[in-house]
């Protein structure tokens, strides 16, 4: 795995996004960037205006390669949908694609996009709530895309492994029926950071495939970190035009560099479970790279990614993910 360290000077903007306001907003509130750097979407993409992100996590290349294609189905009752090669909740196929995500069960089809049979995909807003503890995103809406961790390239720096795992005592999040979440760690990274991020679409080949998000206001979670450590969070959208793999940025043209993803900051994370929500309205670029004209194209997303600045160490829990519908 190449590291090549990030060399951006980051011109950050801190929004709140509690959606509680009368907790109060407390920790560092961060200062540093990192979704310009964030790898473009999981393939290993461009850290900023001159440098690649290293990638690293238990999904071999952080789910580079993505998810094999599901095994044609035989006919018959519908499955749950939940991992690749079962049978989807959709019904009986007739003769469609074996997608990756399983959807219904087709008949001898071809594995290609995510679709499958006529049936089709379960839909739904949550991309995820991990309480599968798998490295993929739900199977909801065509979306198949696996999790992964990343960092810029600081040879010193140490990024935790990828770890969603039951929660338990003070993890625990009151009230709440969830007994799962996800938890990012890293250090000594003194470029853009460290970060998590999962794919929307990734086809049996490998790659990614553009996803439309357009039908969406924004995106929401809940998320704690640890005493002492980084309290801002970045929220990234790596798009067509963002990620190298769209064909329109270029790091050859200072003018039109990759990595410049849409974002919005939220600063002032607790040590305490609280909900969090961005509105895709709010999400600007840093600028450095290929300038997207406003409205921004919510029809072409990669990836959604949360990165910080590790001035200070990184400990990020993340659960019940979700898009929130207009």
């Amino acid at each position: 795995m190449t590291s090549v360290s990030a060399c951006n000077t980051y011109n950050e903007s801190l929004l709140s996004g509690l959606l509680n306001p009368s907790v109060p907003a407390g920790g560092d509130a961060g200062s540093g960037g990192g979704g310009d750097a964030s790898g473009g979407g999981g393939h290993g993409g461009d850290a900023g205006a001159e440098s690649e992100a290293e990638t690293a996590g238990s999904t071999a290349g952080r789910g580079h390669g993505g998810e094999p294609a599901a095994e044609a189905g035989s006919g018959g009752s519908a499955g749950d949908g939940a991992s690749a090669g079962k049978p989807g909740s959709g019904g009986t196929g007739t003769g469609g694609t074996a997608g990756i995500p399983a959807g219904g069960a087709g008949g001898g089809g071809s594995a290609g996009t995510p679709a499958a049979g006529s049936g089709g995909a379960p839909t739904g807003e949550q991309i995820d709530d991990f309480e599968d503890q798998d490295e993929f995103i739900l199977r909801l809406s065509t979306r198949n895309g696996p999790w992964y961790v990343f960092a810029d390239g600081t040879a010193s720096g140490v990024l935790g492994k990828l770890t969603i795992a039951p929660l338990s005592g003070a993890d625990l999040r009151p009230n709440s029926s969830s007994t799962a979440a996800l938890h990012l760690t890293a250090t000594g990274f003194t470029g853009w950071g460290a970060g998590v991020g999962a794919d929307m679409v990734n086809l049996s080949s490998g790659k990614k495939a553009p996803y439309d998000v357009s039908a969406y206001r924004g995106i929401r979670f809940f998320a704690k970190i640890g005493s002492g450590t980084t309290a801002t969070v970045k929220v990234l959208l790596p798009n067509i035009y963002s990620d190298a793999d769209g064909g329109k940025c270029t790091d050859a043209d200072s003018t039109k560099r990759c990595g410049d993803h849409l974002f919005q900051s939220v600063s002032g994370l607790k040590t305490t479970w609280a909900e969090y929500e961005v509105k895709f309205s709010d999400f600007t670029q840093q600028p450095f790279g290929l300038k997207q004209p406003p409205p921004f194209d919510l029809t072409g997303v990669y990836s959604v990614q949360f990165t910080m600045a590790n001035k200070l160490p990184v400990d990020l829990w993340l659960d019940d993910v979700s898009f929130v519908l207009k």
